[in-house]
């Protein structure tokens, strides 16, 4: 994510609008630890989503869904 995005993603104030934001960047997948297991944790630039998988593209879907589904919430609720 550039700084340019970054300052109009921390302009947002909705979870809907930040949701869709991160979505229109697009999501991707690093490698992570979790506990002692290695796996795949999703993210948009360095912002890291709390969904993950064994896979890159499982990690990614993942992320995807969860932010679809904050991009459903209610305009207002911040």
């Amino acid at each position: 994510m550039t700084d340019e995005q970054m300052q109009a993603y921390e302009q947002i104030r909705s979870i809907a609008e930040r949701a869709n934001f991160l979505l229109s960047i697009g999501v991707t997948a690093e490698l992570d630890v979790e506990g002692t297991d290695l796996v795949f944790r999703a993210c948009v630039g360095d912002m890291r989503l709390p969904v993950s998988g064994t896979t890159k593209l499982t990690a990614i879907e993942r992320g995807k869904s969860w932010l679809e589904d904050k991009a459903k919430e209610d305009i207002g609720k911040v």
